[in-house]
């Protein structure tokens, strides 16, 4: 039998308790950059799902091999996720696709998984191919440099509906990724224009 672990001298409830031996368990294999909380701070983030980000005392389990596949409820085999993450997770036996999956989700501004810019393909390439064909190779340092001065002129956004949470709006992220290549494109006039 699992004894039950206390925090700053308080018993952890059972809702909480599947969530710290997870917490235990990963924070020994698992980089803290690839999932949304930070591990040392347990009693901020123990709520948190460990993809988007979005704190809610409903995580679920959600399993890294599903059971229907061999999973079990261990800690090793468990990530507390949001329902909305849970419903997109991957449902594989390979082990390491569930922290692969995760860290795919990354925003690379907040490092919370609400960068699925998968809606943002045609302004992404649309971008990208007139920059190229007007100068070239990219630097991709420059573009993501203006991309992260840009989602600081922004604001997320608290869901209502399904409990979505704070995060970025697509209509935002198309201004953020349709300003920096107009503002990359800008920069590369100034350096012709200078030369």
């Amino acid at each position: 039998m699992k004894k039950s672990s206390t925090v700053g001298g308080r018993k952890l409830s059972k809702k909480r308790q599947w969530i710290k031996d997870c917490w235990d368990y990963h924070s020994q294999h698992i980089d803290e950059c690839d999932v949304a909380p930070d591990w040392g701070d347990w009693e901020t983030d123990w709520n948190m799902c460990w993809c988007c980000g979005k704190r809610t005392t409903h995580l679920q389990r959600c399993h890294i091999i599903p059971k229907s596949l061999g999973g079990t409820f261990e800690s090793h085999n468990v990530v507390p996720l949001c329902g909305a993450c849970h419903d997109e997770a991957p449902d594989v036996m390979d082990k390491n696709i569930m922290f692969e999956w995760i860290k795919e989700q990354q925003n690379p501004m907040s490092g919370f998984g609400l960068g699925r810019y998968w809606h943002l393909y045609d302004t992404l390439l649309e971008g990208a191919t007139k920059l190229h064909e007007k100068y070239g190779k990219i630097d991709e340092s420059k573009l993501k440099k203006l991309i992260k001065e840009n989602y600081e002129k922004t604001s997320v956004h608290g869901g209502q509906i399904n409990n979505k949470g704070i995060y970025w709006k697509n209509s935002t992220r198309e201004w953020i990724m349709k300003r920096s290549f107009k503002d990359y494109e800008i920069n590369c006039e100034v350096e012709e224009w200078e030369q």
